[in-house]
């Protein structure tokens, strides 16, 4: 008998730890209400049951793969079927400029495959923040000439430039507080949103992606 209930309590256990390890892939993350107002209709994505559940499955396989201990995949969107990625500033960035780092590639280049080319299967939304050193203007055209500078990145490697848009956002969708050196390094952030397009689509309703 007890050698049963150990069993049972095994299996229980391995349950449990399963779920958990699914939850954390499948992380959500809502978006705020001032980005759905100013991005609207592009993270709006609708579909079959089928069709959305094997587009979240399809970016939780692509999670697993790209993890790093530095950028967080995360899903958000009205279906959880958009691909949010957040990276550091400072992984992309020279300090306080809107040049790209030397080895951006290593941090940029394993998301490409998403909005290059004829099999792509988003579109792709650019946005940058930043802590709250410097003045309101100052913030504004850092943040916007930084998105821009991911943006073209991306042009430059093939991206067609209707596929992919891009928004300096300064300081009005911080992270957390702006108290101390930790803190603002979370707000200084670039957020990519890869939204699904017509071809992902219609590779998730016939389940091949």
């Amino acid at each position: 008998m007890r050698h049963i209930k150990n069993k049972i309590l095994v299996v229980l256990v391995s349950v449990f730890l399963l779920n958990v390890i699914s939850a954390k892939a499948q992380n959500y993350e809502r978006i705020s209400q001032y980005e759905q107002d100013l991005y609207g209709e592009s993270v709006y994505v609708n579909g079959e049951y089928e069709t959305m559940k094997n587009i979240r499955a399809y970016w939780v396989r692509e999670c697993n793969k790209l993890k790093s201990r530095n950028v967080e995949f995360v899903l958000c969107g009205n279906t959880e079927a958009v691909l949010k990625v957040t990276i550091p500033s400072r992984l992309l960035f020279v300090p306080s400029e809107a040049t790209l780092v030397h080895n951006v590639d290593v941090v940029l280049k394993p998301l490409l495959k998403f909005v290059f080319g004829d099999a792509r299967i988003a579109t792709c939304i650019v946005s940058c923040h930043s802590d709250n050193n410097g003045s309101e203007n100052y913030l504004k055209n850092l943040t916007e000439s930084r998105a821009a500078a991911v943006a073209d990145w991306f042009v430059s490697h093939g991206v067609n430039q209707a596929d992919i848009k891009s928004y300096g956002l300064s300081t009005k969708v911080s992270k957390t507080r702006n108290e101390n050196i930790r803190q603002r390094e979370q707000n200084r952030r670039v957020t990519l949103y890869f939204v699904p397009n017509k071809n992902m689509l219609k590779l998730a309703k016939k389940g091949r992606l």
